[in-house]
């Protein structure tokens, strides 16, 4: 197999690559990351992109660890390219967070590379899965019970997420890096069954091997199938979402639009609600079922726990998902600065963004505000506290902000729980709801402050 035209074709055919983009290569100094980032870079001089390389020291494995970094950061002075580096702790964050060291290490490498992209203009960001990591996931999600839409394909790509060498064989990748003298690294870990994907690799794949030599590409042919099948109830699903409504950490949405959906579309809806306060929580048939319990239950007002603090209730008319609040309230102020700001004990992501462009309408709530940039001073975010005032759009006189909580018959437990945008101090926006007005985007706007949320971290 010729991979540099296998790749190149791949890129062509998906778009994964635009002419003058640079790719954010994830290389982790493993032989799929070093292997990829040697093809992107000879590659890229062909079909005008450039490269830089971006490394995550899960400091999990000591002197092996620290070998990793400097192994990369050597890759990309050899290669003369950008190389972007940070040390996480990734075990302090499992903790937390109650998540496996693998779950961890994915999150935080995701959030660092996304990060890089944003500040430097990186369009794209480039990671080494290929088709035997299709397999391993595969049959690592039927193990663990996820439905139909769990058992989809890795996608190819996935907003500024590739995969290049998503249609390539670890043996073909192999194969490539002997032929072209390409140097990386051997993880001491991947050798360690009590991962399970590494039992999965070295025990169970082998075994089914044996039964049939071309389990492999039966898998593969059977996600092309899954995947057809899932498109349409995503596309559904999609339509069911766009009736859902966020407050305060809060999602919302319509009973009777709820039970009028196909059950497995209905699953892939509250799937996603649940995944939106709890990234990274894969929802299971029995939470599903749970779920349903409510939906069907004759009491107008009810409620299911279900893990990693997250909560299922039924409040007359619709099913309110929530994710269990800190014990104490929160009395800090964060500083809020242009980019990405995640604040984890508020459970919300704010990026900021300045542009001349107007938008062509102001909505009164949702994820995104815009505010006349002249007006704006200095951005914090905090949550309520007694006395706050505002002025809603659209009025000439400020409110009391826990007046307009009960206008908006938001219960008082969730009211503690809402980002305020302040600019000197003054609210200018109850994050999800209404902007103040006296810093609105008016006709003598010249530079216009985009601020988008989203929930969960």
């Amino acid at each position: 197999m010729d991979l540099d035209k296998a790749v190149k074709r791949v890129i062509r055919q998906e778009g994964l690559i635009d002419r003058g983009d640079t790719v954010l290569v994830g290389v982790s100094g493993g032989i799929d990351s070093s292997t990829l980032l040697f093809l992107l870079k000879r590659l890229g001089d062909d079909m005008g992109f450039g490269t830089a390389v971006a490394h995550v020291n899960h400091q999990l494995r000591g002197e092996e660890s620290e070998g990793d970094e400097i192994f990369v950061k050597g890759l990309a002075e050899r290669y003369a390219i950008p190389c972007h580096t940070v040390r996480l702790d990734v075990k302090g964050y499992a903790r937390e967070k109650g998540v496996s060291l693998q779950h961890a290490g994915r999150d935080v490498r995701y959030r660092f590379f996304q990060e890089i992209a944003a500040r430097h203009g990186y369009r794209k960001i480039a990671v080494g899965h290929n088709r035997d990591d299709q397999v391993e996931t595969f049959l690592l999600r039927v193990v663990k019970g996820t439905g139909l839409h769990g058992l989809s394909s890795i996608p190819i790509k996935r907003g500024p997420i590739i995969r290049p060498l998503l249609r390539t064989y670890r043996s073909e990748i192999a194969a490539y890096a002997l032929a072209n003298a390409i140097p990386y690294r051997e993880d001491s870990s991947n050798r360690k069954e009590t991962y399970e994907r590494n039992f999965i690799r070295n025990r169970v794949v082998p075994l089914l091997e044996k039964i049939n030599p071309r389990f492999r590409e039966k898998v593969l042919l059977l996600l092309a199938d899954i995947a057809s099948v899932n498109t349409l109830f995503d596309n559904e699903a999609e339509r069911a979402l766009s009736s859902a409504s966020a407050t305060g950490g809060e999602l919302r949405i319509g009973v009777e639009a709820l039970l009028g959906l196909n059950g497995e579309v209905r699953f892939r809806v509250v799937s996603a609600l649940l995944a939106a306060l709890a990234p990274g929580f894969t929802p299971l048939r029995e939470h599903a079922l749970l779920v349903e319990k409510s939906l069907l239950s004759a009491r107008p007002n009810n409620a299911v726990t279900l893990p990693k603090g997250l909560r299922a209730k039924r409040v007359y008319g619709d099913l309110v998902f929530t994710k269990k609040a800190p014990s104490e309230p929160i009395r800090d102020t964060y500083e809020i600065a242009a980019g990405v700001n995640t604040i984890p004990s508020l459970g919300v992501t704010l990026r900021v963004s300045l542009t001349h462009i107007k938008p062509e309408t102001f909505p009164a709530g949702g994820t995104r505000a815009f505010f006349d940039a002249g007006q704006v001073g200095r951005l914090s975010l905090r949550t309520f506290r007694e006395g706050d005032r505002f002025t809603p759009l659209g009025m000439d006189r400020p409110v009391k902000v826990k007046d307009y909580f009960i206008s908006r018959k938001i219960p008082a437990d969730v009211r503690r729980r809402i980002p305020l945008l302040l600019s000197d101090g003054h609210i200018i926006w109850i994050v999800g709801e209404r902007i103040s007005d006296t810093h609105k985007v008016t006709g003598e706007t010249s530079q216009v402050l985009e601020v988008g949320v989203e929930w969960g971290i």
